[in-house]
């Protein structure tokens, strides 16, 4: 009984927030679009992702070229990396990794290659990456979007 008490006013929070989400919709924009990035321009997103403090992390702001993680992240798109063990990797994550040239690269993690080592792959391109991603050439896992096309504000 007591569990039931403490858990009932979860439950009418979780209604009500569900109620609203059906009455309201979970689209940011009016557009025909369906997105769930807020509305901002390049210039602001740019800005911002200049503003967060790092606090020597090892996080890093970047800014997305080609076409190889499309539709998800298109060119221009401005993203956080951050940091992260090699042992926290998982199948799924988008990671950042210098290749054998010298190029940062971010893809997706869809395989282990042995302990030492995993394979990526852009989520647009048909064949996965040569190079491997390991220990040495990790940057990080892709931490948040700042800025995407999506984001663009509708006029």
């Amino acid at each position: 009984m007591l569990i039931l008490y403490l858990m009932y006013p979860k439950l009418i929070l979780l209604f009500a927030l569900s109620l609203l989400a059906l009455l309201t919709g979970c689209n940011t924009t009016t557009s025909s679009k369906n997105t769930t990035f807020a509305p901002i321009d390049y210039n602001e997103a740019f800005k911002l992702g200049q503003m967060v403090k790092f606090n020597d992390s090892g996080a890093y702001m970047a800014r997305t070229s080609g076409t190889s993680m499309e539709p998800v992240l298109t060119k221009n798109t401005i993203i956080i990396v951050r940091p992260i063990d090699f042992e926290d990797l998982e199948v799924g994550m988008t990671v950042g990794y210098t290749n054998k040239d010298g190029h940062r690269v971010l893809h997706q993690l869809i395989r282990r290659a042995g302990s030492e080592a995993w394979i990526a792959k852009g989520i647009n391109n048909a064949r996965e990456d040569k190079d491997r991603v390991t220990r040495r050439n990790l940057l990080g896992v892709l931490y948040t979007v700042l800025y995407n096309e999506a984001s663009e504000p509708t006029r």
